[in-house]
C-alpha cells in the first residue's frame, strides 16, 4: 500500500526515508551488522532483533522532546482523542466527517486507551500524525507510547524509526511554502547513528545480564547492591562507581541524540563505549613548553610533568627511554584518548608533529575503564585502584556537543577547586553532605598567533587536552555505594527493573518500612534534602551555579538511605561574579571564559534546568511511575525543602534581596527550558535554544 507525502528532492533524509519505508537496513546498521560479522560472527543473530527496539528508543525521545519543545506547532496545533469507557471524544473541525470515522475506526483498530491521550497533528490536506501520550509531567515532559501513526485516507501505518517522523515534518514545512528554515537532514544524520548504536548496546546488554544474572545465583544474590558488596569484599580494587557508571546503557534521558557518536566507527564505539566494558588504553603526547599551557592544585608544582610521573611511573619510564632527558624537561606530557591519537592529532597536528613541536609517546597505555561520560577514564593501575580520573579530549560530537575541550575548561581546572574548597571551608555543615570531586591539573596546546586559519585554531586549542579529577571511589567507604544519577533508573541485571527501584527496595527493608510506596516517597524526600540545599547555597550565596544534572551528580547511599551528594565536573558551570566578589574571592579564570558572566539569568538557567528539570524531574517521575506516587505531591516537597534553604539564608540581611530575586525567579509561572532538538534543527553557530514551560513549583509559592 501507498502512502501520499510530497516530492521533495533525493537527498540522505529522503533517501533514508524510503529506505525505511522499503523495510531496509540503513547504512549505519548495516555497517555494525559487518563488523560484528567480521569479529563476532556469533553476535550477528543477536544484534538484529535488537534494531527495532533500537530505532523506536531514539524515536520516542525525539517525539517527546519536540511535543515539549512545541516544535512547528506539534503540541498547539494538534487536536486531542480521548477516550472514555466505550465511548471517545474528537474535535478537529479541519476534517470532514468520513475521515473522522475512519480516524476513528483506525484508532480503534490499534487498541483505543482510556489511559491514554491521542494527539492529533494535522499534516498536509488530511494527512495526519497521531502520538499515544501515556502521561505528561512537569515542566511539560511528554512522555510518548509507541505505535505513533502516520495516517492518510490511503490508509494508516506505524511510524517506525525517527528519521520518518523528521521527513513527514520537513514535508509540512514545505507544503506551507516556508522553505526550509531547518536543518533536518543534520538532525537526521544524528538520530540515524544514535538508533544503530542504541541496537548494539542492547544487543550486547543483553549478553552481559545473562551473564551477571548466571554469576550472582552461584551466591544467591537478587540485587545489585548486594552484588556490588560481594565484589567490594571479594576485590578490594573493585570500582563500584565505576560499575553503575556502565550500567547506564541508554545515555542521556531526554536527549534524541543520546547515543550519537559521529564519526566513530563501529568498532570503535565496541571498543570504547562504556556499557561495552573494554578497556581504553590511555596514551600519552609531549608538548614543547612553548606551545603549551597547564595548572595543578597544588600550587607547589613546579615541574610540570612530576604529577603525573609520580601516579604513572611507567609514564617516566617510557619518556626516559624515548627522550633524552634534557630534551623530555623541555615537554609537557598529556593524556590522550587512543581513538584522538589515531583520528585527530596526525590531522589537525600533523605540522606540529612535523615540527617536533608535538610528540607521542611510543609503547605505552595505562588501561583504563570508561565512564558514562566516554571521555572520561579511570585508570586500572596500582594497589587499591586509582586515585584519579582522566578526562580527555575526543573530536566526536555526542549528544549535541563535540567533545573536544576547551583552554577555558583545562586552565580552570585547578582555579575553580580553589574557589570551591574555600567557599566549602566557609559552608562547615554544608560540607559534611555536599562535595566537590576535585578537578587537580590541566593541560592543553596554546595555539600562537602565527595559526591564521579561524578555524584550524579553535580545533588546535582544544583537541590535545585533558583535566586530572578525582576518583569518585575515593569518597567511598566499605559499607557504601555511589551510585551516578543517570544510573539510577538503569535497568538491573537481576530484577530487570530500574536500579532506583531496587535502592528504594532496598531502603525499605532497611527501615522496616513494610509499605513501599511510603518507602518510595521517603526515599525521595531524604534524596532531595541532601541534594538541593548544595546547589541553592552555592547559587544563592556565592552565585555559583553548578550544572547539577544527571550525570555530574553522584549520591553516596549507605544502607540504601541517601547520605552525600558528591558534584563534579564544572566546565559549564555559570559563575554570577557580582555575588563571587561581595565574599571577596576572586578567581583567576582563564580570560574570555564563558565561566564567568555577568548575566544573572544564565547562572539562574544552568541551575534552574539541569537541578530541577533534569534531576529532580527524572527522580519524581521514576518514583511516580513505578511507586505509584502523585507528582505533585513530590514537587510540594521540592518546594518546601527550598523553602527552608531560603528562609535559612534570607535571615542574614546581606543575603536578604538575593534570596527575593532567587525566590521569584525559581517559581515563576513559566520557565525557560533548554531545547535539545530545537537546538539541533537550528543553523550551526546559534547557542543554546530555549522553550517555554510550565513550572509545577509556582503553584506552591502562590498559596504562599
Amino acid at each position: 500500500m501507498k502512502f501520499s507525502t510530497m516530492a521533495v528532492p533525493q537527498d540522505e533524509l529522503s533517501c533514508a526515508y524510503e529506505t525505511v519505508r522499503n523495510g531496509d537496513l540503513l547504512e549505519e546498521e548495516i555497517e555494525i551488522l559487518s563488523f560484528l560479522k567480521v569479529l563476532y560472527p556469533d553476535r550477528v543473530l543477536n544484534y538484529k532483533p535488537f534494531i527495532n527496539k533500537g530505532r523506536q528508543g531514539i524515536l520516542l525521545r525525539l517525539a517527546g522532546s519536540m511535543l515539549r519543545e512545541d516544535i512547528m506547532g506539534l503540541t498547539s496545533s494538534s487536536y486531542d482523542l480521548c477516550a472514555a469507557d466505550v465511548a471517545h471524544s474528537l474535535n478537529v473541525p479541519a476534517l470532514d466527517e468520513s475521515f473522522r470515522k475512519m480516524m476513528e475506526d483506525v484508532l480503534k483498530l490499534y487498541g483505543l486507551n482510556r489511559k491514554k491521550v491521542y494527539k492529533l497533528y494535522p499534516l498536509s490536506g488530511e494527512d495526519c500524525l497521531v502520538f499515544p501520550v501515556i502521561n505528561m509531567y512537569a515542566f511539560d515532559r511528554t512522555e510518548v507510547d509507541r505505535d505513533i501513526l502516520y495516517v492518510s485516507r490511503e490508509g494508516v501505518r506505524t511510524i517506525e524509526h525517527a528519521i520518518e517522523l523528521l521527513q513527514l515534518m520537513r514535508t509540512k514545512e514545505k507544503a506551507n511554502h516556508a522553505g526550509e528554515k531547518n536543518s533536518w537532514v543534520k538532525l537526521a544524520s544524528e538520530v540515524r547513528n544514535g538508533s544503530a548504536n542504541l541496537a548494539l548496546s542492547y544487543a550486547y546488554w543483553d549478553y552481559k545480564k545473562k551473564d551477571l544474572q548466571n554469576n550472582a545465583s552461584e551466591y544467591g544474590v537478587a540485587n545489585v547492591i548486594d552484588w556490588v558488596f560481594l565484589q567490594k569484599k571479594r576485590n578490594h580494587q573493585f570500582d563500584s562507581s565505576l560499575f553503575f557508571e556502565q550500567l547506564s546503557l541508554e545515555g542521556h534521558n531526554l536527549h534524541p541524540g543520546a547515543k550519537t557518536k559521529i564519526g566513530l566507527e563501529p568498532d570503535d564505539v565496541f571498543r570504547y563505549s562504556p556499557e561495552f566494558d573494554g578497556v581504553v588504553g590511555i596514551q600519552f603526547v609531549g608538548i614543547h613548553k612553548d606551545f603549551a599551557e597547564w595548572s595543578y592544585i597544588d600550587k607547589e608544582e613546579e615541574k610540570p610533568n612530576a604529577f603525573l610521573f609520580k601516579q604513572y611511573p611507567q609514564l617516566q619510564m617510557a619518556v626516559e627511554q624515548q627522550f633524552k632527558r634534557e630534551l623530555a624537561d623541555d615537554y609537557v606530557f598529556v593524556p590522550v584518548h587512543p581513538w584522538q591519537m589515531e583520528n585527530t592529532l596526525p590531522v589537525i597536528y600533523k605540522q606540529e608533529i612535523k615540527e617536533g613541536v608535538v610528540i607521542p609517546v611510543d609503547g605505552m597505555s595505562i588501561p583504563s575503564g570508561a565512564t558514562s561520560s566516554f571521555r572520561t577514564l579511570v585508570p586500572q593501575t596500582g594497589e587499591g585502584g586509582t586515585k584519579y580520573a582522566i578526562k580527555v579530549a575526543v573530536n566526536s560530537q555526542m549528544t549535541s556537543t563535540v567533545r573536544s575541550i576547551s583552554p577555558n575548561t583545562t586552565n580552570n581546572a585547578a582555579v575553580f577547586t580553589s574557589m570551591i574548597s574555600s567557599i566549602l571551608k566557609k559552608e562547615k555543615s554544608l560540607s559534611e553532605t555536599f562535595v566537590p570531586v576535585c578537578e587537580c591539573a590541566g593541560f592543553n596546546f596554546k595555539v600562537g598567533d602565527e595559526e591564521k586559519n579561524k578555524e584550524l585554531h579553535e580545533l588546535k586549542s582544544r583537541n590535545l587536552s585533558a583535566v586530572i579529577r578525582e576518583n569518585v571511589e575515593n569518597f567511598v567507604g566499605a559499607d557504601e555505594v555511589a551510585i551516578v544519577g543517570s544510573s539510577l533508573f538503569a535497568e538491573s541485571p537481576f530484577s530487570e527493573g530500574p536500579v532506583f527501584a531496587e535502592i528504594v527496595q532496598y531502603y525499605a527493608e532497611e527501615r522496616g518500612e513494610p509499605s513501599l510506596q511510603k518507602a518510595a516517597f521517603q526515599f525521595v524526600l531524604d534524596y532531595l534534602s541532601v541534594a538541593l540545599p548544595g546547589f541553592l547555597t552555592l547559587m544563592v550565596k556565592y552565585g555559583v551555579g553548578l550544572e547539577g544534572h544527571l550525570q555530574n551528580s553522584v549520591m553516596v547511599y549507605r544502607k540504601g538511605r541517601p547520605t552525600r551528594m558528591l558534584f563534579r565536573d564544572w566546565g559549564g558551570a555559570r559563575i554570577y561574579q557580582d555575588r563571587l566578589q561581595q565574599h571577596q574571592i576572586e578567581p583567576p579564570f582563564y580570560p574570555g571564559s564563558a565561566t564567568v558572566t555577568d548575566n544573572l539569568k544564565d547562572m539562574h538557567n544552568k541551575v534552574f534546568y539541569t537541578v530541577f528539570q533534569n534531576h529532580c524531574g527524572e527522580l519524581i517521575l521514576q518514583a511516580c511511575e513505578h511507586f505509584g506516587l502523585q507528582e505533585d505531591d513530590l514537587w510540594k516537597e521540592v518546594y518546601d525543602i527550598c523553602e527552608t534553604v531560603f528562609d535559612k539564608i534570607e535571615i542574614i540581611p546581606r543575603y536578604a534581596e538575593q534570596v527575593r530575586i532567587d525566590r521569584e525567579t525559581l517559581y515563576q509561572a513559566e520557565v525557560d527550558h533548554k531545547a535539545l532538538t530545537k537546538m539541533r534543527l537550528e543553523p550551526e553557530g546559534h547557542g543554546y535554544s530555549y522553550s517555554i514551560v510550565h513550572n509545577p513549583l509556582h503553584k506552591y509559592w502562590g498559596q504562599k
